[in-house]
């Protein structure tokens, strides 16, 4: 019969025996700001399709005030179907405040900011500039740095609410 401290010993020893995931934050860093730089490209250009190729197969878009967008092909047509909306497109620039990888996966929170230039067609609602922040979680897959998961929303602050909305007070 083995004494009862050499199980936490044991254990430890079994533990310390695994190699900590390597930290990849640097290179994750660099792979995820050229995503970002290229993300403005294309944005300008209004190229949907390539925009969505920045996304895992089966990623998950979750833009504000519209449900869930899942896998590739349901975020290219999210992406066109804004595109058809606004001409020309914005400017838009996304810069990553952080980068926090450990092995195959990653983890980004940045800013953003839009744009339109004057006379542009834009989607209803959209303000003319505007600007917030974001998170997104990324997965090394052969190589290349794609999005998983991609959330974001505005630091405009909301419009009053109309007395046709649910729970508007009247006056």
């Amino acid at each position: 019969m083995r004494p009862v401290h050499a199980v936490p010993i044991l254990l430890a020893a079994a533990l310390g025996c695994q190699a900590a995931p390597k930290d990849t934050s640097a290179d994750a860093r660099r792979a995820i700001d050229a995503a970002d730089a290229h993300w403005a490209r294309l944005t300008a250009a209004g190229h949907a399709d390539s925009l969505a190729e920045l996304y895992h197969q089966n990623g998950v878009m979750l833009p504000p005030n519209t449900p869930p967008m899942h896998g590739r092909e349901t975020i290219r047509l999210f992406m066109t179907t804004m595109n058809a909306m606004s001409s020309p497109p914005p400017t838009l620039s996304v810069r990553a405040e952080s980068v926090w990888a450990t092995g195959p996966l990653a983890v980004e929170v940045g800013r953003w900011h839009f744009a339109w230039p004057a006379g542009a067609t834009r989607p209803p609602g959209a303000p003319a500039v505007d600007s917030g922040k974001y998170m997104a979680r990324w997965v090394n897959e052969n190589g290349r740095w794609l999005m998983v998961q991609d959330i974001w929303n505005s630091d405009l602050p909301l419009p009053p609410p109309t007395p046709s909305m649910p729970g508007a007070k009247k006056s």
